[in-house]
């Protein structure tokens, strides 16, 4: 394992759509036991970092899925350009996506409707003794504020989550959570896409939705809401 060359390499990628460090993301892995011998399936994969990390460390092979024309492309040509054969992205909705294969894990990056039919929909396309890991935003509160529901929708807390998997027959294996300092790498990324944007067409849509995003991550983002890599297996 390259684990220090891949920290260098992934660290700070705008291409890593997620709040979780990469040094939380390859710990993971390591205690997950993934090795070149393991199958994974990424629905809702953005660029297909998250695969790539585990590729580039571990040496796994993967599958990822994304409705976005953007994110795959730019994924596809990332991995060309690296001559990475080991990782295939494909341009596709996850609510309709068949694959007869089964997978030693099936990593669930986006909610679709709902947990229980999120973690349904991951689980049919796993192996029998294969394992889930899924990617959820959640508060850091009891009662969070009404402005981050309104912008996010429903957050449960770690505590919730953790009951809602065991109500769903899952127990939790491994778990991984944000950091301040992946927060920022996102959402200053993202800032900068914004300010893009507004030079190149400044209307008051894009002016409001560059002040809405830093204000939504300085005033609740950030003090109520982090997100988790949660590994689960099903009783």
């Amino acid at each position: 394992m390259k684990t220090n060359d891949n920290l260098r390499k992934h660290k700070d990628s705008k291409h890593l759509i997620s709040m979780i460090s990469v040094e939380s993301i390859i710990r993971m892995g390591y205690e997950m036991n993934l090795d070149e011998k393991t199958k994974v399936l990424d629905l809702c994969c953005g660029y297909g970092t998250l695969l790539k990390i585990w590729n580039d460390t571990f040496g796994v092979e993967g599958v990822g899925v994304d409705i976005c024309h953007d994110f795959i492309q730019e994924g596809k040509t990332i991995l060309k350009d690296e001559n990475n054969d080991k990782i295939l992205l494909c341009e596709d909705d996850v609510l309709n996506y068949s694959d007869e294969d089964k997978y030693d894990v099936v990593i669930c990056s986006e909610t679709f409707d709902s947990i229980e039919k999120t973690l349904s929909i991951g689980q049919k396309f796993l192996k029998s003794n294969g394992q889930l890991v899924y990617c959820k935003t959640y508060s850091k509160v009891e009662n969070p504020p009404k402005e981050l529901l309104d912008f996010e929708g429903p957050l449960l807390t770690l505590s919730e989550l953790n009951q809602t998997f065991n109500k769903l027959g899952y127990y939790l294996t491994h778990l991984a959570t944000d950091s301040n300092d992946d927060w920022e790498r996102y959402i200053t990324y993202e800032g900068r896409k914004n300010l893009k944007n507004i030079r190149e067409d400044s209307n008051k849509e894009n002016l409001d939705w560059a002040k809405k995003w830093y204000k939504m991550y300085f005033e609740f983002r950030r003090p109520y809401e982090g997100q988790g890599l949660f590994g689960l297996v099903k009783l």
